[in-house]
């Protein structure tokens, strides 16, 4: 009789939610207040973190990836991701899943990860969705929102909420495509969106001169959202987003649809 296979329940640290390291154009909080509706604080930035031991690029289907690379002891910007924690509902975690082109019509079948080894980082194997979900440490170098919320433990935060001086390691769900790895061109809609999300990360605290090394070598800076603005798909990503205008979804068509 063959053995049952254990299949480990990958989770992050919040005991209230899922933490959710943005890397990309959900960097911006506005952005992620459109995409997701169910609750209010889903969009609220919760802290500044750091993702070691990997590379930040756009790849070859031109949006944002990360690319895990060997470990090294030297930290740098090559080998570094910064980015934005959220604390999503189980509700709004499954809108994004379908911004991310993480859904069932892109996978109907998913087939669980058979290496115990990356159980605990990803549950299934990617298969046909654009993204899947791995689930990684971070530290964060800066809590936005109070940890203890979460339960999260950080001594002495809330004598010196303002410092940011604590640095905790915690665990979150990350996007990432393992077929497209290599660095590619930008399409030309998610110019405005990455710089939009960049003017509001580092707002919050995401190393300026980070960005100025790495994102800057893919997005140009001075090109910006419309009006109208774009928000993606809740269907994932399609061919039609970088060329056909018609088949894009406008923040404003979002907003006006809750």
């Amino acid at each position: 009789m063959a053995q049952e296979q254990f299949i480990y329940q990958p989770n992050t640290s919040s005991k209230t939610g899922t933490f959710y390291f943005a890397f990309g154009s959900n960097l911006s909080p506005f952005q992620m207040s459109i995409r997701l509706k169910h609750s209010t604080s889903s969009s609220v930035p919760v802290a500044v973190a750091r993702l070691d031991g990997h590379a930040w690029i756009i790849c070859e289907r031109g949006y944002a990836n990360v690319v895990a690379l060997p470990e090294s002891n030297a930290a740098s910007d090559a080998n570094t991701v910064w980015g934005i924690v959220y604390n999503m509902t189980p509700e709004d975690e499954a809108t994004l899943d379908r911004y991310e082109g993480h859904n069932e019509y892109r996978n109907p079948e998913p087939e669980l990860n058979p290496d115990p080894d990356t159980q605990h980082i990803k549950q299934h194997l990617q298969g046909g969705w654009d993204y899947n979900k791995h689930y990684l440490p971070l530290t964060v170098t800066k809590w936005l929102t109070d940890p203890n919320d979460y339960g999260v433990s950080v001594p002495d935060w809330s004598s010196d909420p303002l410092s940011g001086s604590d640095n905790t390691t915690i665990r979150a769900l990350v996007y990432v495509d393992e077929h497209r790895t290599a660095p590619g061109e930008i399409n030309h809609e998610y110019i405005g969106r990455m710089n939009r999300a960049i003017a509001e990360s580092v707002q919050l605290g995401v190393p300026q001169s980070w960005v100025d090394n790495v994102m800057r070598t893919f997005v140009p800076p001075d090109i910006h959202v419309d009006e109208e603005g774009y928000v993606g798909t809740d269907e994932g990503y399609i061919e039609a987003e970088a060329t056909e205008t018609g088949n894009h979804v406008t923040e404003n068509t979002v907003r006006h649809m809750n």
